[in-house]
């Protein structure tokens, strides 16, 4: 495949590329020069005729009514969701082109997940299920599945003070040195706490799940530069005050690997554990056992603040 669209404009970075297209985008990040990001191509086709292999498929769930499927077409993938349709993705280029879609910022957001993590895979990265927020020059993962309150204490974080790099799906570089690639810059919020997450930006809908979205001011965004990763945190419930334990590093394998975007084959599974493992070696990991409710996430803001060193 040659580079798609015609004279693609340098539009910002995101997840550590430097998206060039003639769409419009309303979540990247600026860049400073200092650091080279690998352009990523993204068009849009009306007309997307899409064959090939189901590999992978994502059914609904309690609090998200989201489905999807992934095909291997040829030397590439094709992904198509149910609330913003088609992806087809040449991770060798790499390109992106997406069907036309009524909500444009819901096709951004989604194309930054799988399709980019796609991508990112091919590159030597990996994508973790975490949000993650700039502390002290360095980034801290919030890491766990769904619904175990990842996005709603990044905001808090962020709300504190600190520097969202990402929502939910986290890029991370392993090469340099353990590293996050800051992803789209909006936080999609529960409905029954997006009323006290006070953050710099602009309220929208995203999708059918309930949940408000908040677009990140430019102001606070930040550039797009890897930010060191310094610490991942394990979200678990639990009861009684919050806690912070260490990890030991073959535990802390096996959970980030057990959140790390896969492909179903034994070459994707070979290539993110090596990935992982060299990611375990290079940071602290830590438990973080408290209750899931609004009213604890100030002293669990006090305990990371004091694990990153900016309570002073």
């Amino acid at each position: 495949m040659t580079e798609p669209g015609r004279d693609p404009i340098d539009r910002g970075i995101c997840a550590g590329y430097e998206i060039r297209s003639s769409l419009s985008f309303q979540t990247l990040r600026t860049s400073t020069g200092t650091t080279t990001s690998t352009p990523l191509y993204v068009e849009e086709r009306p007309d997307l005729a899409v064959e090939g292999e189901p590999i992978l498929t994502w059914r609904p769930r309690p609090g998200n009514p989201f489905h999807g499927r992934l095909l291997q077409a040829g030397d590439g993938f094709a992904f198509w969701t149910s609330d913003a349709g088609w992806y087809v993705i040449d991770p060798a280029l790499p390109s992106i082109t997406v069907s036309p879609a009524p909500i444009p910022l819901r096709r951004e957001v989604r194309m930054f997940g799988v399709p980019a993590s796609i991508c990112s895979l091919a590159r030597g990265d990996i994508t973790i299920h975490a949000a993650a927020v700039e502390m002290a020059g360095g980034a801290v993962l919030l890491a766990g599945p769904s619904r175990y309150g990842k996005t709603t204490l990044a905001a808090a974080l962020a709300q504190a003070g600190h520097r969202l790099l990402c929502e939910d799906s986290t890029r991370c570089g392993t090469i340099d040195g353990p590293a996050v690639m800051p992803g789209p810059a909006v936080v999609r919020l529960r409905a029954d706490v997006a009323g006290s997450i006070d953050l710099p930006g602009r309220r929208v809908g995203i999708g059918d799940d309930g949940r408000v979205g908040v677009i990140l001011d430019e102001g606070v965004r930040g550039d797009g530069n890897p930010v060191p990763l310094r610490a991942i945190i394990f979200l678990r419930s639990g009861q009684g005050p919050a806690t912070l334990e260490p990890v030991r590093p073959a535990d802390a394998i096996r959970d980030i690997l057990a959140l790390t975007f896969q492909l179903p084959t034994s070459a994707s599974r070979a290539a993110a554990f090596s990935r992982v493992a060299d990611l375990a070696a290079g940071v602290v990991t830590f438990d973080l056992v408290r209750r899931i409710e609004a009213d604890s996430t100030g002293d669990v803001i006090g305990l990371i603040e004091r694990l990153a060193g900016t309570d002073a």
